[in-house]
């Protein structure tokens, strides 16, 4: 059996969850009737169903791991945390807080570097579940807060993540300032981040994983600033996606909403001279963004619109190369659909061709220009 662990973790190792579960098969029984007592084989089955997307299958496999093994001497701490984050609920907040134990238990007073990280996502993870799951408990705000001011103190500050998660929850104490600070820092670090693993590639085969890792909590950023009106670090932050997945679905939506609503608060302040466009302002207009006319005849306004469909239209093509099933794809092509309804419908596929290519923009603009008012003519 142990020779079969190793070979198994060595093919994850390679990407290769099929080998793996291939390797493994010969003790599917034991692990399915709860008749081994190996918490290695549990957590090994665990993985590499994890890793093929087969999270029911996985769970048990989990439970077993985590009660066999509750300290994470023999198969680690790895467990406990994505346990935690699959059960939620208090229960969830139990099984981090054992593996940011067994973490510390393990590290002492000198935890290195993966050690810090896995405590400091423990904690993020435990904000997360206190912002959603227990949310309406009386003592949600005060753990986000203890839990964030730990992870403050032990990352001292310089967090990318830490500091996204800071203004998350400065967003929903209506701390609007202080969230913007927060993630304009968050930003800092993350460009920051993203190029000394960019400048490491040649060196370094894992950094193109790394760069990978960062795709979800970059999208996250740029959600959270379109939020409070932050559409030049939003753009920012969605320039960072494209640099590393030139054909991210989400990116190119994100994108393309962020033009649209900085046209639609161009629109708002060119009605509305007086009002201060701060961000607690932003976000009460992001829930009336559908109550403000686009004023198309105004020329910058107008060109934003072009952005934004070029942007969407993007969006909307890779989502229909996808796979069909996929319904995270499925929101973001009717998201995108949706907002193109309103300002003039998708590009032609003949002038995103052109643009992929990189030709002429001049030529490109005075096409978008005739589609446009061809549709508007209709």
């Amino acid at each position: 059996m142990e020779a079969v662990i190793v070979q198994a973790k060595e093919a994850l190792g390679e990407n290769d969850c099929k080998k793996a579960l291939k390797l493994l098969k010969l003790y599917k029984s034991q692990v399915d009737n709860g008749s081994c007592s190996d918490p290695e084989l549990y957590k090994v089955f665990a993985d590499a169903y994890l890793e093929d997307g087969q999270l029911d299958k996985a769970y048990p496999c989990l439970v077993k791991s985590c009660e066999l093994d509750p300290q994470g001497t023999k198969t680690g701490t790895d467990q406990f945390f994505t346990l935690g984050q699959v059960v939620g609920g208090p229960d969830g907040i139990q099984l981090i807080s054992q593996g940011i134990e067994n973490v510390s238990n393990e590290g002492g007073d000198n935890l290195n570097g993966e050690q810090v990280n896995k405590i400091v996502g423990g904690l993020l993870s435990m904000i997360e579940i206190w912002m959603t799951d227990l949310c309406m408990e009386p003592e949600a705000e005060s753990q986000c807060e203890e839990l964030i001011n730990k992870a403050l103190e032990i990352t001292e500050r310089g967090s990318p993540d830490v500091l996204a998660t800071l203004g998350s929850i400065r967003i929903s104490q209506q701390k609007f300032n202080e969230a913007c600070e927060a993630f304009s820092l968050a930003w800092e670090l993350f460009e920051k981040k993203k190029d000394e693993i960019s400048n490491n590639l040649d060196s370094e085969s894992s950094g193109a994983n790394e760069l990978v890792e960062l795709l979800q909590p970059l999208l996250s950023l740029a959600k959270m600033c379109i939020e409070v009106g932050l559409y030049e670090i939003a753009l920012k932050v969605i320039g960072a996606v494209r640099d590393i997945d030139e054909d991210n679905i989400e990116g190119y939506y994100l994108e393309g909403f962020t033009t649209y609503m900085i046209a639609k608060v161009g629109t708002f302040q060119q009605q509305n001279p007086t009002v201060e466009m701060k961000p607690e302002t932003i976000y009460e207009f992001n829930q009336h963004i559908q109550e403000i006319a686009l004023n198309l005849e105004d020329e910058v306004v107008n060109g934003l619109i072009q952005d934004a469909r070029i942007s969407l239209s993007f969006a909307v093509k890779i989502g229909e190369a996808s796979d069909p099933n996929d319904e995270v794809v499925s929101e973001i092509v009717a998201g995108a659909n949706s907002v193109l309804q309103e300002i003039g419908g998708e590009v032609d596929a003949k002038i995103l061709m052109k643009i992929k290519k990189g030709e002429p923009l001049e030529d490109i603009e005075a096409n978008l220009d005739d589609e446009f008012e061809s549709d508007n003519d209709i």
